[in-house]
């Protein structure tokens, strides 16, 4: 029966989108694509709270917030779920964008590792830049991992038939978990071959935190005015920054955090609790912000392909400087050999955000193909009526 009522309650919602969280996270994909474009020439309170100290938490921070318990009662099928979403795309993909900078790197370009059987197999799981192109997406396995490992613990654990009690300590200890092993990276114990577990445990507070809001705080903190979290998360923010002399940041797909454990999940929460709030007031205009759905409806896209999208519109200038040599301050040597390499006409920092609208645009673009593509082969392999 409780089974039954989550599975209705987990319908109505999917039928009822949240629009908060939509928004967020269309927000927390534009702050990783602004990291990518050298901020993108704007600020959005970078300088303030950094993009990097909470961007990617937002996802596992919104995945624990929508997880249902009764997941708990299917794991195996719940993996299988998972697999089909996170990781078969991400090996799909990554093996895709694998051909395409085989073929560039035999045409003069020189960024990426060399494409071998290796790469091809074992890139998605260990690899932070994966074949380069793709390499926003170095954050998917860690997601996945963080989500199945909630997941087994909670349904081992369910076998004693004491779930108030086995939960809260299963979160517990994955919280504890993560702050361990951020606090290893923090120290510089941590090697080469210990990055992959350091991604899963730096991921693993956020989804713990993400089930905690809803569950304790929510309610709560619906009744606090914006204007007060607002104001608590920039004072937090200024003492954090003015102690370091500097804004707090945190890199995890490098496993750096530079400013210790404290800062780095105190950055993350009040960036997270600023935006989310933003999300809530934008959340009661009475028509949804086409622009912020749009995005908010394709992170996954743009988190697989923006990097492409940036280095086509690179080409094009290129190209167009080979065709007219209207821009004669292309850098070819960087073009070829730095990934990062971005050009700006007369050198003028708001062209970034050229490479921002290329990166989102291209993403978009290449994801509605997909989802035609997809729905093309369902109707060829559904049987018609009659046969």
């Amino acid at each position: 029966m409780k089974i039954k009522q989550e599975i209705i309650q987990l319908n109505r919602e999917k039928k009822e989108e949240n629009k908060a969280f939509r928004y967020l996270y269309s927000f927390a994909i534009l702050f990783v694509v602004l990291s990518h474009c050298d901020g993108g020439g704007f600020e959005m309170l970078s300088n303030w709270m950094h993009f990097g100290a909470f961007h990617l938490a937002v996802f596992v921070f919104g995945s624990g917030y929508f997880r249902k318990a009764a997941e708990a009662e299917h794991p195996i099928l719940y993996a299988i779920k998972k697999i089909c979403k996170l990781l078969i795309p991400l090996w799909v993909i990554n093996a895709v964008y694998g051909l395409i900078l085989f073929v560039l790197q035999r045409s003069g370009f020189l960024f990426g590792e060399p494409v071998t059987l290796k790469s091809f197999l074992f890139y998605p799981v260990s690899s932070k830049n994966l074949f380069v192109l793709d390499m926003g997406a170095w954050f998917v396995f860690p997601f996945f991992m963080v989500q199945i490992l909630y997941i087994m613990g909670e349904s081992l654990l369910h076998l004693l038939k004491k779930e108030k009690v086995t939960d809260i300590v299963w979160q517990i200890l994955l919280l504890t978990i993560g702050i361990f092993g951020v606090s290893l990276a923090c120290r510089g114990l941590m090697g080469e071959n210990m990055m992959v577990f350091i991604r899963i445990a730096y991921f693993m507070p956020f989804y713990i935190l993400g089930i905690w809001y809803r569950k304790y705080f929510e309610a709560y903190a619906n009744r606090i005015p914006a204007t007060v979290i607002f104001a608590v998360c920039l004072v937090i923010a200024l003492l954090l920054n003015g102690y370091f002399g500097r804004v707090v940041y945190a890199i995890p797909s490098s496993c750096d955090y530079p400013f210790g454990v404290f800062a780095t999940y105190l950055s993350a929460v009040i960036g997270i609790a600023f935006w989310l709030t933003v999300s809530r007031q934008l959340e009661k205009f009475d028509s949804p912000i086409r622009l912020l759905s749009l995005l908010g409806n394709h992170t996954w896209d743009i988190m697989f392909h923006q990097f492409a999208g940036i280095l086509l519109l690179k080409c094009i200038f290129a190209f167009l400087n080979r065709l007219f040599n209207i821009f004669a301050d292309f850098d070819y040597t960087a073009f070829y050999g730095d990934i990062w390499y971005l050009y700006l006409p007369k050198g003028l920092p708001e062209m970034k955000a050229l490479y921002v609208v290329a990166a989102i645009s291209f993403s978009i673009l290449v994801g509605k193909a997909l989802a035609v593509l997809k729905n093309q082969m369902v109707k060829l392999c559904k049987p018609r009526k009659g046969e």
